[in-house]
């Protein structure tokens, strides 16, 4: 024979404890989530804003080239099974290269032209390069999953459980914003640019 010695209102209060400690953290985990996201966007957009200040064109075309660059990491990564610092190194280098090209081709004959020419030809570009992308072997239409060290990893706090993705990309992000604060504040060439940003001439 057992005996409930415990009043039912503790043990109905106690149960709507637990439940609401567990709806916020998940309310919590959801935050971080969508932080990262959020970060994501933030890099994409950190990337609109440095072409514009710096060219007075909008480039259509940014997110095909960011396309193009998860493909080379992906290509060093997961194709040729070079270590991961190493290829998003090697990506960063091609990208670099692939980005001043695209300069001197795409974004510099159109400075001074009709907003609308710069529209079209970033457009035309962001086409060509997905077109293009489509067509390397080992690249094509499918989707492919670049694994990073840190990816498929949690930490847990208590009930709180996190990506290690999500606070890689949070951390990345923040140290990414400073670096670029630095530089546009500390050094001679990033005030240069804000200076040639304000006025070209």
């Amino acid at each position: 024979v057992c005996f409930d010695l415990a009043p039912r209102g503790s043990l109905d209060s106690g149960a709507q404890l637990i439940e609401g400690v567990a709806g916020d953290m998940e309310i919590l985990q959801l935050t971080i989530a969508g932080i990262a996201i959020g970060c994501i966007y933030a890099l994409i957009a950190l990337g609109f804003v440095l072409i514009y200040k710096a060219t007075e064109v909008v480039n259509f075309a940014q997110g095909d080239v960011m396309m193009l660059g998860a493909f080379v990491a992906f290509t060093f990564a997961g194709l040729w099974k070079l270590p991961f610092v190493v290829s998003v190194l090697l990506a960063i280098i091609v990208l670099a290269g692939f980005g001043a090209l695209f300069d001197r081709i795409v974004l510099r004959p159109i400075i001074g032209q009709p907003t609308f020419a710069a529209v079209m030809v970033t457009i035309a570009a962001g086409f060509v390069i997905r077109g293009v992308a489509t067509m390397i072997p080992g690249w094509g239409t499918d989707t492919h999953a670049l694994k990073a060290p840190w990816s498929d990893g949690t930490l847990q706090a208590g009930g709180l459980i996190i990506s290690t993705d999500h606070l890689a990309i949070i951390g990345l992000t923040a140290a990414l914003c400073a670096l670029l604060y630095l530089f546009f504040k500390k050094t001679r060439v990033g005030v240069a640019m804000q200076a040639s940003s304000q006025n070209q001439l």
